[in-house]
């Protein structure tokens, strides 16, 4: 029997794992297995609402049960394990799994794989995404809840990133408290610099910003270096000399991939900046690795780092071990399709701008809301 594994069961892992399910029957001879550390699917593309809107943290943790239709349950299972070492050269992954107690096992276990999948994703602050050390749901659960009681007690807010994440979370706290006074701090001439969007993008976005009286400061960053959310009342300097004045800080940046288990194990296929390096098929870039592949945001592809990008490489990745696996066709020579144009959608409070690439301010969130949670990350 043929083995597929997949570590990470984010937006890249799970969708790739739910099209295999698809693409593949109990005929193929093929397993899948998705090693994934927690309990739970972390429904990061709510994290900013879940800041302001404590009842909403339900909503935040979605059980993997149902992930993997009952059909495909008999050659497609999610392992609750954390992924220790790669060893390429015998085509095993070492893992420890994780009890209902998440209580991680003292046996390291070994599983042999045809094909391996890295969807391991990306770190970022917490409650944003879960710790990456406490990964636990009442953890998790309990930051939510710190960070939304400090936020309602807050006059003045300071957020530090300009990325999707940092508009986002400004718009919602304006929308949930109109009143408070919110700062955007960006250390790149532009919010939202790692996009590809144009001008008109940006230009509805700063307006629907100043609409909502939230204060937007670009190409300045703080003199010291924040490593998480901070709940004091200080006053903070900018390289420039700005003075901030701000009852809490929220750092809403940081982003670094997961990318150890490569490092452990050959670290020329890790990036300056952590990324793992992948060729145009997804496969790590290096002819002895041609049957390891690396998604989403832990790799260096230049797709854009958003979830439906992430679900969308999978998808793409699925189909092509489906072929492989079925016969259909002989190893992986398919690129995966450039990006040529950027969609996006920003919610900000009720409202929100898009890039689709048909213009639109959105007047009413709620419409998009679905939409919105599969599209931007």
């Amino acid at each position: 029997m043929m083995r597929i594994v997949i570590v990470g069961g984010g937006q890249a892992g799970i969708n790739c794992a739910q099209n295999l399910a698809k693409n593949l029957t109990e005929a193929d001879n093929t397993e899948v297995v998705v090693l994934e550390k927690s309990s739970h699917f972390y429904h990061t593309l709510g994290a900013a609402r879940a800041h302001v809107d404590a009842d909403y943290t339900n909503k935040m943790f979605v059980p993997y049960d149902n992930a993997i239709p009952k059909a495909a349950s008999k050659y497609v299972r999610i392992e609750r394990a954390v992924a220790t070492e790669i060893a390429p050269e015998k085509n095993e992954i070492s893992f420890r799994k994780i009890d209902s107690n998440d209580k991680k096992s003292g046996v390291v276990e070994k599983l042999s794989f045809d094909y391996l999948v890295l969807a391991t994703g990306s770190t970022y602050t917490s409650p944003i995404k879960p710790d990456s050390i406490d990964y636990r749901r009442v953890a998790t659960e309990a930051k939510l809840q710190e960070v939304c009681t400090e936020i309602e007690k807050a006059g003045k807010i300071l957020i530090v990133g300009g990325g999707a994440v940092g508009c986002e979370m400004a718009g919602q706290i304006k929308g949930k408290y109109p009143d408070k006074s919110v700062t955007i701090l960006e250390a790149h001439n532009e919010l939202l610099s790692r996009n590809k969007l144009t001008d008109k993008f940006y230009a509805l976005l700063h307006a629907a910003l100043d609409a909502m009286k939230v204060e937007v400061i670009l190409g300045e960053r703080l003199t010291e270096r924040l490593t998480g959310n901070c709940f004091e009342k200080r006053t903070v300097y900018t390289d420039k000399g700005t003075p901030i004045e701000s009852d809490i800080q929220l750092l809403c940046g940081g982003v670094k991939p997961v990318s150890e288990l490569v490092q452990n194990m050959d670290p020329s296929m890790v990036t300056g900046h952590g990324s793992i390096k992948v060729n145009d098929q997804l496969q790590l870039d290096d002819e002895k690795y041609v049957n390891i592949f690396a998604l989403g945001d832990s790799s260096n592809h230049d797709t854009p780092k958003m979830a439906f990008w992430a679900a969308d490489q999978a998808k793409f990745l699925a189909a092509e071990l489906a072929a492989v696996v079925q016969k259909k066709q002989d190893g992986f020579s398919k690129s995966y399709p450039k990006v040529q144009t950027q969609a996006a959608i920003l919610p900000l409070g009720s409202g929100g701008v898009s890039q689709l690439p048909v213009w639109a301010v959105i007047e009413d969130s709620s419409a998009s809301d679905e939409f919105t949670r599969t599209l931007l990350a």
